[in-house]
């Protein structure tokens, strides 16, 4: 049978795009798919410490390694303890980091001289990666040594314990998280660019006010990073962990920052199989609260809808 040679050049694009994007196809396959179908497969199993092997994976459990954490006390009060401090969390984090990050973005859209100094000092605090970060952190909240509580001393205020008191760790938690408003800053500028000046312009000719502005222009027009920045906020929190470990070392006092991944992190080695499964149970959570809010999304305005 013999090919065209328009036949054959179509092929030939399709064969040169595939060696393009070979690179990135295999590192998903081997770093990403691959582990996570092994993490699900032992998520079955009794494994002890040898991750990672085919070998001595155990006895075969089934699903003990899901409902344990409803059967057994131990397992129960850490499964229960992680997920109430993780929901805590999520549900004060991420509308105040919504609320503020859109607030910062609004103050800094303004055309003043000195803005785009402004914007890249806010955005700064973002480059620091989350293990520098909370280490930098607890040095300067340390209840003996640090800077913040000599400065308070030095005016006369209560020192604080920060993250050494169970009643203040996760107030301070949500306080230092606050400093990584900059990356969220930078998209709601980014969408408030993409409103459309004309509307405004209509506005200011029938007479509306800021207020009327901000809550019936630039609130509906923004909706839509609204959405993004809810679910990748939602999947963010839920994997708290790096910077929690380098502030506290652990779980803080009274396991009052014991988040979810923690609970994983903690069974890695001695119950490999557990932690597998718990990795599927927060995988389960946070596809479920991604599909609620997908769904409950039809407060969404998109332009091109009309």
């Amino acid at each position: 049978m013999k090919v065209s040679q328009r036949t054959r050049r179509k092929i030939w694009q399709n064969v040169e795009g595939w060696l393009y994007i070979l690179p990135v196809v295999l590192g998903i396959a081997i770093f990403t798919a691959l582990p996570i179908i092994y993490a699900f497969y032992c998520s079955f199993f009794d494994t002890p410490i040898k991750p990672f092997t085919f070998t001595g994976l155990g006895e075969f459990v089934g699903l003990d390694n899901y409902l344990k954490n409803f059967t057994v006390p131990t397992y129960r009060f850490l499964f229960w303890q992680s997920m109430k401090v993780t929901f805590v969390y999520a549900l004060i984090q991420v509308p105040l980091t919504l609320v503020l990050s859109f607030s910062l973005a609004l103050l800094l859209n303004q055309q003043l001289k000195g803005m785009r100094v402004f914007r890249t000092l806010f955005y700064l605090p973002v480059l620091i990666p989350a293990v520098c970060s909370g280490m930098l952190w607890s040095r300067i909240t340390d209840p003996n040594y640090g800077v913040v509580n000599g400065l308070l001393e030095g005016m006369g205020l209560p020192e604080m314990q920060w993250f050494q008191s169970e009643s203040t760790a996760m107030p301070s938690l949500i306080f230092v998280s606050l400093f990584g408003l900059g990356g969220n800053m930078i998209l709601w500028l980014a969408q408030l660019k993409n409103v459309p000046k004309a509307v405004y312009e209509s506005a200011l000719l029938d007479g509306a006010g800021k207020a009327r502005r901000l809550f019936s222009i630039t609130i509906p027009l923004c909706t839509p990073m609204i959405l993004y920045n809810t679910v990748m906020g939602i999947i963010g929190v839920m994997q708290t962990y790096a910077q929690v470990v380098t502030l506290t070392g652990g779980a803080g006092p009274n396991y009052s920052l014991y988040f979810f991944v923690m609970n994983i992190y903690d069974n890695r080695v001695s119950e490999f199989g557990y932690s597998c499964a718990l990795s599927f149970i927060l995988f389960a959570i946070i596809g479920a609260l991604t599909f609620v809010t997908m769904r409950t999304s039809k407060w969404v305005y998109y332009g091109e809808e009309g």
